[in-house]
């Protein structure tokens, strides 16, 4: 198992836990045959007994774990109850972050987008509850959290382009109809390029609208990082673009994490003297 309790159980407790897991189980596996029409058989294959487990213990912990409940079995509903709702409020993330989106997007976001749709449509909570989009190619520009299973990682990733469509959206589609026009066509993450963009202008002007970058602003984008610390200076200018555009606190969090991983790449630049590989 891999919660384990934070007041050793005495062996007699841990064995009825067990009892209880390995009845659990064995309903499990009569349930997933039912769910897809394989008649009665009650055993399954290694790999598969492995996965329901895992399932339940991911189930399981949306209630605090299997040593938190007397009742497994109750455990596994209530955490069934909290999937379930987690379900419905992805679903209308999902519907949020497809209305909202730009009106040009590039192919890595829209299959990205595609997969999650395929996922929650597919998702079995009962059964396979912790597997997560298995095809989904996203790339972020702030690290993965570790251990994310299941709805949570689909979550994390329908968050993420949801804060991606405010920020994108906050500017008028002038701005990013010229910016996308500078875009390279294997693009991954547009929305990575609108705020790299959007702090170099933060660092140029108290605000402006626009987001391409000229190259007599990154002259003067070189003068400054030349001469100030630039984790100080991007850092900054990410809190001032937040209050520019506007942003709700957990957008203008993830606009300053992002920042944050791009000042290694525009310190290596700024040596070199070679803002047009940051700055478009």
């Amino acid at each position: 198992m891999s919660n384990l309790p934070i007041n050793p159980l005495s062996p007699e407790e841990q064995q009825k836990i067990m009892g209880q897991m390995y009845l659990l189980m064995a309903k499990q596996v009569k349930s997933y045959h039912k769910h897809h029409h394989m008649g009665e058989n009650s055993s399954v294959p290694v790999e598969l007994a492995q996965e329901l487990m895992e399932s339940i213990e991911y189930t399981m912990d949306q209630v605090g774990g299997i040593y938190d409940h007397p009742n497994v079995e109750e455990a596994l509903r209530l955490g069934q109850e909290i999937l379930q709702s987690k379900s419905e409020k992805a679903k209308s993330l999902l519907t949020l972050v497809v209305v909202t989106a730009p009106g040009w997007q590039t192919e890595c976001r829209w299959e990205a987008v595609q997969c999650l749709r395929q996922y929650l449509g597919a998702y079995d909570p009962l059964h396979l509850a912790h597997k997560a989009p298995d095809d989904l190619f996203y790339p972020i520009p702030i690290p993965l959290p570790e251990g994310l299973q299941g709805l949570d990682n689909c979550l994390f990733y329908l968050n993420i382009l949801w804060m991606e469509n405010q920020i994108m959206v906050s500017y008028e589609d002038p701005a990013l109809e010229e910016l996308w026009a500078f875009l390279p066509t294997d693009t991954l993450n547009q929305c990575e390029q609108v705020m790299l963009n959007g702090i170099g202008k933060a660092i140029l002007y108290d605000h402006r609208d626009d987001l391409v970058v000229t190259e007599a602003e990154r002259e003067k984008l070189h003068t400054i990082l030349a001469r100030q610390p630039i984790s100080e200076t991007v850092h900054h200018a990410a809190l001032r673009l937040c209050r520019q555009l506007d942003l709700p606190e957990n957008t203008s969090a993830y606009l300053c994490a992002a920042a944050s991983q791009m000042i290694c790449r525009l310190e290596i630049a700024a040596i070199h003297n070679n803002l047009s590989t940051i700055f478009l």
